[in-house]
């Protein structure tokens, strides 16, 4: 059985004048391909949960943006996901215990986040707060990353090969940081990387949060260089349409 969805994409031609977004029906087979989740964890997306410390995107107000994210794209594409078998990998930001505080990544996330180390470092690898709205099921994969990449000194290649994986719907946080790293690693991978955009934001500068210009801009990267994009909507309509399915 195959998904057909509507994948979009950019067009960088001719120079004097791009022709810009296209669109193109994608088959891709069922039994080889995955939802990806990257950083998508954390509470304040259900009813009584407290609301998040520090929110993931950072920035004033930011919590906003992540739940309607969350409530209105990403839960609808992960039960449209579950309900058809197709398999379902968490990939979780995590403390490795590989002394990270005297990398020059663990130097980025002080120097430009505003984290202390052990806000960044304290964090026991195996105790991830989920909301209800997301939580991981039996039979579905949790992957440990310690740096932007999913890919990068984790397990993911190997689950994905064993899996038998070729096309990738990747949803979640940050695009610009995560997201953005996992994918490109992804393409190296020669995987097909379908992003759902309306499933993913990027952190924000002041200057930008107005219009989400950076989330944007990241979702034309993505269309122009890694692969194709898609809504929610249109995954769990294609989901849907399944032979058997409702």
């Amino acid at each position: 059985m195959d998904l057909r969805i509507s994948g979009r994409y950019y067009r960088m031609y001719p120079p004097e004048a791009y022709l810009g977004h296209a669109e193109e029906t994608l088959e891709l087979a069922l039994g080889q391909t995955a939802l990806m989740l990257i950083d998508v964890y954390g509470l304040g997306y259900s009813p009584g949960e407290p609301e998040p410390e520090r929110p993931a995107l950072f920035y004033k107000g930011s919590t906003e943006v992540e739940r309607r994210v969350m409530v209105d794209h990403v839960k609808p594409a992960l039960e449209a996901a579950r309900r058809i078998g197709m398999p379902v990998i968490f990939l979780n930001n995590s403390n490795q215990m590989v002394a990270a505080q005297r990398s020059e990544f663990g130097a980025i996330l002080v120097r430009t986040h505003g984290l202390t180390e052990e806000e960044r470092w304290e964090a026991d690898p195996v105790e991830f707060q989920f909301s209800k709205l997301v939580a991981p099921q039996p039979g579905e994969y949790l992957v440990r990353k310690q740096m932007y990449s999913g890919f990068f000194e984790t397990c993911l290649e190997s689950l994905l090969k064993n899996l038998g994986i070729k096309n990738l719907v990747a949803v979640g946080f940050a695009a610009n940081a995560c997201v953005l790293g996992t994918l490109n690693d992804a393409l190296y991978r020669n995987y097909r990387i379908v992003l759902l955009r309306d499933c993913t934001a990027a952190m924000e500068y002041h200057d930008t949060i107005d219009k989400q210009s950076i989330t944007g801009f990241i979702i034309r990267h993505v269309e122009a260089f890694l692969g194709y994009t898609a809504t929610s909507q249109d995954f769990v309509r294609s989901c849907e349409q399944l032979p058997g399915r409702k």
